[in-house]
């Protein structure tokens, strides 16, 4: 999969609240906010602007492609 778009450093701490309570529910964990520190680790978000996908054994007739409106 190849996703084109603009990414950002993530340091908004309800959007970081956000992203730890989902990792959390998906992964059955129960890290601590101290894991998104942006002081210590970097949270990328991507805002994609084009998406490719394909299956590589049916490389010619599997490519998906999505665009997205710019945010």
């Amino acid at each position: 999969m190849v996703v084109e778009g603009r990414a950002g450093i993530v340091t908004e701490k309800t959007v970081l609240e956000y992203l730890l309570a989902l990792i959390n529910a998906k992964y059955r964990t129960s890290y601590a906010m101290e894991f998104l520190d942006p002081g210590l680790n970097s949270t990328v978000r991507v805002r994609p602007s084009r998406v490719i996908a394909l299956d590589l054994d049916d490389f010619e007739g599997s490519p998906t492609r999505w665009t997205f409106d710019p945010a």
